[in-house]
């Protein structure tokens, strides 16, 4: 055991991340913030000034890379922008120097590493710790449970887990009016691969905090399966949903971070909603991806459905959650600046019903965004497109952010320790406990349904917390699928987009009960 707590811990220094960092920046400011929000607001000010500092030096870079050598020292916007990074220095150096005064022990707050006593001392009564870890041609997966460590060897590595996951995820995702057949084999050996190895330690558990890595980070572990299934009768196979409350976490390190910070914001309003927009005009697209390079982008942009339930579920959680009519964006409201506007540190829960998209989509917008509305009368789309720059800009003390938009969470299948930035990470570093996040284009009526479920799920069963109540949600789907519900959403496409990162808000001892299936006209 003291050999294996040693490997716990050198495994943690091969899978840092910005993802891992900025969360623990933004866990001890929240951290502080319960204490004393002076001190809260000096160190905000610091990773602002952080930030900043970092967007200048990429904008330096990407500046020189286009200047050629000979007028490098001699071009006049790289001289101005050199005094923009020193004037960032200095506001920088202030910051720090106020962060010092204000908190001496802030440092030790940031944790990026810890120990298994750490997992240990944070891990709630049937909750176990899995962390995953990949190299070129293996890895490790090492399960923390009632103070002992198991340890098992995962037989692939990067390159093949990633295939693998790739192989997943095409039986999920829709390239079609079709639904893809599941690969049930491809679910049960990425299973057998990783957790199957610590199946022993697991038992008796209820609930199970991942630690994934690389493309596991791109897979909701909802859908893996722990024994034989066929592609026909999904609602009966035997999903890893089945046996436990799942939530995910970039790093240990952020798992105990925000178990220590969990309950403590100091906001007192349940529930802010966004969504309902307005979809944007040919003209308004072109206007600001103009050319035939980005004309896919603004065709695209411009193709964006309305979401006719999106307006349905975030009526449904205002009216679960206990909210007024005043606590929402909707309609020709929801824009960037009116988003931006806003004071959301006071809101426990914030809901955006509406779509995202990621830079690999877009091919001619850098950042991944979430949509909005345009501005009554815009020409363009500048503030129709909330992007994690902006995010990262607002301050929040959320117990919850839902990300309900397709492939919130991150780039599907990419390999890089990096799958959970963008939107997600920019929430975190804006103040966000936990996320609820999609790994796939959703279907829009199914959404609003497994939302409202899950959140009459929290209002109803509190101990629960979101996992626990997107569990149930999962659970009544399936159980209904023939039945209450079409037979179809047994398959994975409809059941399982969504999944909990951070802290899962469920209190300790809590049981999950199966909730009873509701009945939802047929999808669209």
């Amino acid at each position: 055991q003291p050999l294996l707590a040693e490997i716990y811990i050198a495994a943690q220094l091969t899978q840092g991340s910005i993802t891992t960092q900025q969360i623990a920046e933004a866990t001890a400011r929240l951290r502080e913030n319960a204490r004393d929000p002076k001190v809260a607001a000096a160190i905000r000010t610091r990773q602002d000034a952080n930030e900043a500092l970092r967007r200048l030096y990429r904008q330096r870079d990407r500046l020189r890379s286009a200047t050629p050598a000979a007028t490098v020292k001699t071009d006049p916007a790289l001289a101005v922008l050199d005094q923009r990074i020193n004037a960032a220095r200095t506001r920088q150096a202030a910051a720090e120097t106020a962060v010092q005064a204000a908190s001496p022990n802030y440092g030790q707050l940031v944790q990026q590493v810890v120990t298994p006593k750490d997992i240990f001392a944070a891990l709630h009564p049937h909750e176990a710790f899995a962390e995953i870890t990949l190299g070129a041609r293996h890895g490790w997966v090492l399960l923390l449970r009632g103070r002992r460590i198991a340890v098992s060897e995962v037989p692939t590595g990067v390159t093949g887990m990633t295939a693998l996951v790739r192989q997943i995820r095409s039986g999920i995702e829709l390239t079609t009016t079709t639904l893809p057949v599941f690969h049930v084999a491809a679910a049960r050996t990425l299973y057998k691969d990783t957790l199957g190895g610590v199946a022993p330690a697991l038992k008796g558990a209820t609930a199970l905090v991942v630690s994934p890595s690389g493309p596991l980070l791109s897979l909701p572990f909802e859908v893996l399966l722990t024994g034989p299934a066929t592609d026909d009768n999904l609602a009966n196979a035997p999903w890893l949903l089945r046996k436990f409350i799942i939530t995910h976490v970039p790093a240990p390190a952020n798992f105990v971070s925000l178990r220590k910070i969990a309950g403590t914001s100091r906001a007192k309003q349940p529930w802010f909603g966004f969504g309902d927009f307005v979809p944007l005009t040919l003209a308004q697209t072109q206007a600001s991806f103009p050319g035939q390079a980005c004309g896919d982008t603004a065709q695209l942009l411009a193709g964006l459905p309305a979401l006719p339930y999106a307006g349905k579920e975030l009526t449904a959680a205002r009216e679960l959650l206990g909210a007024s009519k005043s606590d929402e964006l909707l309609g020709t409201a929801f824009t960037v600046p009116a988003v931006l506007r806003m004071q959301l540190n006071n809101y426990r829960i914030l809901h955006f019903a509406t779509h995202a998209l990621l830079p690999a989509e877009l091919r001619c917008q850098s950042q991944p965004a979430i949509v909005t509305s345009d501005p009554s009368g815009a020409r363009s789309v500048k503030n129709a497109l909330l992007t994690a720059s902006d995010v990262m800009g607002l301050h929040l003390d959320a117990d919850l952010v839902i990300l309900s938009a397709c492939n919130s969470g991150g780039a599907g299948g990419r390999t890089g320790g990096e799958s959970l930035s963008g939107l997600a990470r920019a929430f975190f570093f804006a103040g966000a406990r936990a996320l609820m996040v999609t790994h796939w284009s959703v279907n829009d009526q199914v959404t609003a349904y497994l939302i409202a479920q899950t959140l009459d799920g929290m209002r109803t069963h509190p101990a629960l917390g979101v996992a626990g109540a997107l569990r149930n949600a999962q659970l009544a789907m399936l159980a209904a699928a023939g039945h209450e519900l079409p037979a179809e959403v047994a398959h994975p496409f409809f059941w399982a987009p969504f999944a909990v990162i951070g802290d899962g808000g469920e209190r300790p001892g809590a049981v999950a009960a199966r909730a009873a299936p509701e009945r939802f006209a047929a999808a669209r």
